[in-house]
């Protein structure tokens, strides 16, 4: 195969680049992405601690703005970084980054994504930038880097194509999972938080928003809305994540699903009373007979657990915490010598700034039931005990309201604060005295974190492979047949 070589920005045709200009941002308007948005493991942008523009910031702002199949590149901060954009753009670059477009004359859109995500140019990339507090891969160096580029444009779009299937069926995985997720943290909060179900109850018996305890007025007013809502719409007014949450795994019949939303409210009382502590339920109000109890009552937080010093044993560190899902990324097997334990299905919980702040949160789902793996210390393990399944404590772990407690509650010197342990002897948890409404959680959502592992484990297949041909694809070593043997031998 005919090989050319080209400088980086021989291979561009346009640069939308909006580097030192501070744009004045919106609470709301089209999303303004930045380079913390950007991720190697990610095919699009991510929206993740995002701002917003108005929509004259938009037009009259910036420079330029990205198109369909160009490729966002980080300069600055994490220099190299590449995502693909969608169409259509869903939003605007900040500085320190650009949207770069392909010369299509010599080179594919989706190859040179590929190219620029191959380990060696981002070697490359990481030997050439400048700044070492805060790293830099200036413009005016893009004609210092050189590749060399294979000659036939049909062999790059299948290469291209190629990586590019790869990454966008483990970008749908992400997606769907996130989406699991957010089904069950939606139930979760209705049940647990907002106790949608007993307000629902209460307003059948007859009761009016007035009837309700002042504290109780404005969350009765909003269900109450939710109500007249669903009803206008011809729906049922019912929990919004009732067997629907699960319905990508068990599609259920309208009629199925009225029997189960009223077997559910069945399981819930229809009126609150006050406890002792205002910080409980909704401004000290809980479902009648429920009970408030501490966190470390009901969850094993920091359990015991034997781990033989110098065995051999699977490692998560804190890099390996996500974001966003609850996938570990990174599992290296070695040799124990201190640490965080924890077993399968426990929750791992990010105990330190900013960590926590980001929602860093991980289930263990990689390890066998007799397994035990440990990892940084600087993550709370958090275990399952009695009818609280390890999907109850999941969404415990991302709900807003706890993890608020945690930050506020978090001691030490600033930028460096720690949870410790006694924190979660204080923060209480409206509990019911039917265990039933626990099992039925659990039935709801623990199929939508099945199927995320499930998941998880073809997106570290898929990656693997795809991460494994890249080199391949872009040196002209690996042809079609060959990469179809390469893939089937896996």
């Amino acid at each position: 195969m005919e090989f050319k070589n080209y400088s980086f920005k021989d291979l561009l045709s346009h640069i939308v680049d909006n580097r030192g200009k501070t744009c004045p941002v919106e609470n709301i308007g089209i999303p303004l992405i930045a380079t913390n948005c950007i991720k190697d493991d990610s095919l699009y942008a991510e929206y993740e601690r995002i701002r917003f523009v108005s929509d004259d910031t938009y037009k009259t702002w910036f420079r330029g703005h990205p198109e369909p199949e160009d490729i966002i590149f980080v300069c600055k901060g994490s220099p190299g970084r590449v995502a693909w954009v969608q169409n259509p753009v869903p939003y605007c670059i900040a500085q320190d980054m650009v949207a770069i477009r392909a010369n299509k004359s010599l080179i594919d859109s989706k190859f040179l994504f590929a190219l620029l995500r191959n380990p060696s140019t981002q070697k490359s990339i990481l030997n050439m930038h400048v700044g070492t507090m805060i790293p830099h891969f200036k413009k005016g160096d893009f004609s210092n880097l050189y590749f060399d580029i294979p000659q036939d444009l049909a062999y790059q779009k299948w290469a291209g194509e190629l990586y590019f299937s790869f990454s966008e069926k483990i970008e749908l995985n992400k997606q769907t999972n996130q989406t699991l997720e957010q089904m069950a943290q939606a139930l979760f909060k209705s049940w647990f938080v907002d106790f949608d179900p007993v307000f629902d109850n209460a307003f059948d018996a007859g009761l009016s928003v007035d009837d309700f305890p002042d504290e109780l007025q404005h969350r009765a007013m909003l269900r109450q809305q939710h109500r007249s809502e669903a009803m206008q719409q011809g729906a049922e007014a019912m929990m919004p994540q009732t067997p629907q949450s699960t319905a990508v795994l068990q599609p259920q019949n309208q009629q199925t699903t009225q029997t189960e939303s009223e077997h559910i409210r069945g399981l819930f009382p229809s009126e609150f009373e006050q406890c002792d502590d205002p910080s409980v339920g909704i401004n000290g109000w809980i479902p009648k007979d429920w009970i408030a109890k501490s966190v470390s009552e009901v969850i094993n937080v920091n359990p015991r657990t034997s781990l033989p010093k110098n065995s051999i044993a699977k490692f998560a560190d804190m890099k390996a915490l996500p974001t966003i899902g609850y996938m570990v990324n990174q599992i290296t097997k070695k040799e124990f010598s201190g640490g965080a334990k924890f077993k399968q299905h426990d929750i791992l919980l990010a105990r330190i700034t900013p960590c926590l702040e980001n929602g860093k949160t991980a289930l263990v789902d990689f390890l066998n039931d007799e397994e035990v793996g440990f990892g940084s210390t600087e993550f709370i393990v958090l275990r399952q005990k009695n009818k609280l399944s390890y999907s109850f404590i999941a969404c415990l772990a991302r709900d807003e309201n706890f993890r608020k407690h945690c930050i506020q509650n978090m001691v030490g010197s600033s930028g460096r604060q720690r949870v410790q342990n006694s924190c979660f002897d204080i923060y209480l948890l409206s509990v019911p005295s039917n265990e039933k409404i626990f099992e039925k959680f659990t039935d709801l959502t623990k199929p939508n974190f099945e199927k995320m592992t499930i998941n998880n484990n073809e997106i570290n297949y898929l990656s693997k492979i795809r991460d494994t041909l890249l080199p391949k694809l872009i040196s002209g070593e690996l042809k079609f047949s060959e990469a179809v043997q390469s893939i089937e031998t896996k």
